[in-house]
């Protein structure tokens, strides 16, 4: 079986995003972390690629880009050699390939074709410019350590990216970089070696070296170090992060630092504050869209109650007369949203609840009801969050966020709230999910529809589960893990001084 993609035929798809709402907030938590993304996995790689394109320049480079590219292919099989050689190593592209290799135990190992793109052979990695060109490379531009140069070459840049190359080389030591140039020229490596080049693993970098003061200053951005709108935004909230590991006195993961800054009012020092606020923004929206979602995933479970389908009218009627057996159903939506209190409403509760795969569509409905009130009365009673979520989520032509079925909700929050849910499932989310099935069956040629139209009734086609967006936090965390500013126990004596230089 070929898992390669099959660009030429119509793609048979799900679609995480059924209502288009996520793209809201990943447009915003870009914004939180530039230079990170999901798939930059480990920081050691930004001085690896850019000591890559130095010591290409150094040995002999040519202008072809076939050539740039076997080098940079090859400098990443030999990274994914020694950090299988030496295990523990994650977040390490073609790992897996490095592993299977090594337990052929060989005395010499030839990768020069699993380092090329003959795609007849194994490769490390299939991806043409390997994990520099699919996911480090753009990030490196974003915090200044990469240019693309002549002929289409990137390179890195005079300043920064000269700095974290001739950093590296100082880290490893002279004896190693001769060996790792040797190694990448030859494409051939023997285990003796590879023992001897421990000292490029991702988690190798020298304590109190230029290479370490390199990455504090790309992620933290010290006092007295100018930086771009992008630089501050990342250096705010990977402070942030260190906050919640300080406050948790633990390695937090993702959503534990979601939920500290959703839970958190304020933070002493003013940009951390606003920094905060942007978070709380974009956890709303992603609850929101989580909830919306949920409401959804119910109408195609309606849907699939019957062989021939409902009609759109059948589906408002049985969500309106199905809402009847909960408390406050009759009331004006304004009313029952104001009994509710943001404060109190355990937001996280809901969200396991409605992410979770226990128990039906139905069951969940309610907690999504509860969900969108509490979120709404939140951000009434807020106007700093207000105010942000206007200014960062702000919808423009078809696009949806928090702020669009706000504004849907207030315009008609005399109506009772079954009225008014009845109302939303149809009018705002399952002919949304058609409407953007359409646009992706147009432009991507993909098929994502969740149900089908026959005669005017609504077939159940495939059943759906929310999903939360990814906002770049686990890479960050590792990030801070890699310099040694978080560990087991929350943050190291070194995060609590640049913190409070920081403050």
């Amino acid at each position: 079986m070929s898992a390669e993609p099959e660009w030429t035929e119509r793609a048979d798809k799900r679609g995480l995003d059924p209502l288009g709402m996520q793209n809201a907030g990943v447009s915003l938590y870009q914004t939180l972390l530039p230079g990170i993304s999901n798939v930059t996995l480990r920081i050691r790689y930004f001085a690896y690629f850019c000591w890559v394109s130095d010591a290409y320049a150094r040995n002999g480079a040519s202008n072809e880009f076939a050539a740039w590219r076997t080098w940079v292919r090859r400098a990443e099989a030999l990274f994914a050699l020694v950090s299988s050689y030496h295990g523990g190593e994650s977040g390490v592209g073609g790992v897996e390939w490095a592993d299977r290799r090594l337990a052929l135990e060989e005395l010499e190992i030839d990768f020069a074709q699993a380092a090329s793109n003959d795609p007849k052979v194994t490769r490390y990695l299939r991806q043409s410019l390997g994990v520099f060109g699919g996911a480090y490379y753009s990030q490196m531009v974003e915090v200044g350590l990469f240019v693309e140069g002549e002929h289409g070459i990137q390179r890195a840049s005079n300043g920064l990216g000269r700095s974290a190359a001739a950093a590296f080389r100082e880290a490893i030591g002279q004896d190693v970089e001769t060996m790792l140039v040797d190694s990448i020229k030859s494409a051939k490596v023997t285990p003796d070696v590879l023992d001897e080049l421990l000292p490029i693993l991702p988690s190798a970098i020298p304590e109190g070296s230029n290479e370490l003061a390199i990455y504090e200053q790309l992620l933290l951005k010290p006092a007295g170090v100018e930086g771009t709108v992008g630089d501050l935004s990342r250096s705010s909230s990977l402070k942030l992060v260190l906050e919640s590991a300080r406050a948790m006195e633990c390695r937090p993961d993702p959503m534990s630092v979601r939920w500290h800054l959703f839970s958190t009012r304020t933070f002493d020092h003013p940009a951390l504050d606003r920094q905060r606020v942007r978070w709380e923004a974009y956890h709303c929206h992603d609850i929101m869209q989580i909830a919306a979602a949920a409401l959804l995933e119910w109408a195609i479970e309606l849907m699939g109650e019957q062989d021939a389908g409902l009609t759109v009218a059948e589906i408002r009627g049985a969500v309106w007369q199905r809402l009847g057996s909960h408390d406050g159903v009759d009331d004006p939506w304004s009313e029952f949203q104001g009994r509710i209190d943001p404060r109190e409403h355990d937001y996280r509760e809901g969200w396991s609840r409605l992410t979770g795969r226990r128990g039906i569509a139905e069951q969940k409905s309610w907690d999504a009801v509860l969900m969108l009130a509490a979120l709404f009365e939140r951000v009434a009673h807020d106007s700093a969050l207000s105010e942000t979520m206007h200014l960062e989520l702000r919808g423009a032509g078809n696009a949806r966020s928090i702020v669009t079925e706000l504004k849907w909700f207030a315009d008609r929050a005399a109506e009772t709230v079954r009225d008014l849910i009845a109302a939303y499932v149809v009018e705002r989310l399952v002919m949304r999910h058609s409407w953007v099935a359409m646009q992706k069956l147009r432009r991507q040629k993909d098929y994502t529809f969740l149900f089908e139209v026959r005669d005017g009734r609504l077939l159940r086609r495939n059943g759906y589960a929310p999903v939360a967006t990814t906002p770049r936090l686990n890479p960050a965390i590792q990030f801070l893990v890699d310099v040694g500013l978080i560990d087991d126990n929350g943050i190291t004596e070194r995060a609590r001084e640049l913190l409070g230089e920081a403050a």
